[in-house]
């Protein structure tokens, strides 16, 4: 459930009654951003492949779900291990349930690139901008692996500030909130008909961004 006065990117806490033993629902708004932000305020950014996935109660109506991920290349940042834990907010164990709206836990055996704002911070999602900076990796029928977005739609064109229209007056003042994924990502509905941007040229321009912002 969302205000209409107040869009926050705090998380508002509703308590429903239900059949079940305990059921905790949050709802959230996020900010809109673009892939320049995404680049820049990210600490750690990687193509990793979903190892294991385990929710757990860390309190007496709080659940996390840990998602741990083998790093196969690093693209921004650095990490000592081979595999990185992710915590989210939200999960079920038993017959408790705490569900958080706009929160989209990476599957079990799921490859993507994520990108990571903080190693330190323990945060409601571990990825900047939530969604925005989950992408997943799905190979074609001719085995080109190819960049979706966290709902597996192609994302077929990436762009960045320079590239992109410059925004006016009212868009300066008003923050627009998410749909999903960041300004600047090109996505195609149709799946079926429609094939994403190959994964290597995806971190190309990634790296090429990153390498003229960072000189």
């Amino acid at each position: 459930m969302k205000s209409n006065k107040k869009r926050l990117l705090t998380i508002l806490l509703l308590v429903l009654t239900s059949t079940l033993p305990l059921s905790t629902v949050y709802g959230a708004s996020v900010l809109k951003i673009t892939m320049d932000e995404l680049l820049t305020e990210s600490e750690f950014i990687f193509e990793g492949r979903v190892l294991s996935v385990e929710s757990k109660q860390t309190g007496p109506k709080r659940i996390h779900t840990f998602v741990t991920c083998e790093i196969k290349e690093i693209i921004k940042g650095e990490y000592p291990e081979q595999t990185i834990t992710l915590r989210f907010l939200g999960g079920s164990v038993g017959n408790l349930t705490m569900a958080v709206s706009d929160i989209q836990i990476p599957r079990d055996g799921e490859r993507g690139v994520y990108f990571v704002e903080s190693l330190d911070r323990n945060q409601v999602h571990p990825l900047y901008g939530w969604s925005q900076g989950h992408f997943t990796v799905m190979a074609d029928d001719t085995g080109i692996e190819r960049i979706m977005t966290s709902k597996n739609q192609p994302v077929t064109r990436i762009s960045f500030d320079a590239d992109s229209v410059q925004p006016t007056n009212e868009t300066r003042r008003v923050k627009a909130f998410s749909t999903g994924v960041a300004t600047g990502v090109t996505v195609e509905q149709n799946r079926e008909e429609t094939k994403g941007l190959p994964l290597n040229e995806f971190k190309q321009a990634l790296r090429k961004r990153l390498n003229e912002t960072n000189p």
